[in-house]
């Protein structure tokens, strides 16, 4: 009898608890709809406020009412046929400004006391020959592209591999099988 009492008191018990968890959950599933009405009310409300706005900007917008403000507040005449002009008649392009060249001037580089030059090679021998005099030019000396070669300590460029023709390579594959491309 013991027994049956305790599995008794342990049915009422889950069966007060089970009617708690229903009670919250109707609770918070009226909460949660009450709040979705509250927010379809608000779209509502700003959709028409949105349809207000721009019925109120169509009839501010309006060609004949612009047409009035523009013949009242600018002093705007249609236009004529003389008033066209001809691309000759415009006024020429400014002369490019050398900024680097003012930059170059304001610090003494080149002026009246300094110059830039470009060396030829016949100048460079030349040049060779001859010891330096002392001299109050800057000089920045350009050498002709023939004379320019590659620095010593640039690596050699690696061949890419290539897919075997039975087999396609996905650029995972291929960035696996030359890492230094991503450097």
């Amino acid at each position: 009898m013991k027994i049956a009492r305790i599995l008794n008191v342990v049915a009422v018990v889950a069966l007060v608890g089970a009617a708690v968890t229903v009670y919250r959950i109707k609770y918070d599933a009226t909460l949660h709809s009450e709040n979705v009405a509250k927010l379809k009310r608000q779209i509502a409300a700003e959709n028409d406020a949105i349809a207000v706005l721009k019925a109120e900007w169509a009839f501010l917008a309006r060609p004949d009412r612009v047409q009035a403000f523009a013949e009242r507040h600018l002093e705007l005449k249609p236009l004529q046929r003389n008033q066209t002009i001809t691309l000759a008649s415009l006024p020429s392009r400014p002369a490019p400004v050398d900024e680097i060249g003012n930059k170059l001037e304001a610090l003494g580089l080149i002026g009246a006391d300094a110059s830039i030059a470009v060396e030829t090679p016949a100048a460079a021998a030349a040049k060779k020959a001859a010891p330096p005099a002392p001299a109050k030019k800057a000089t920045i000396a350009v050498k002709p592209a023939s004379e320019l070669k590659a620095p010593a300590n640039r690596p050699k460029p690696r061949p890419l591999a290539t897919p075997k023709p039975s087999q396609p390579l996905n650029i995972t594959d291929f960035l696996r099988q030359n890492p230094g491309l991503l450097q």
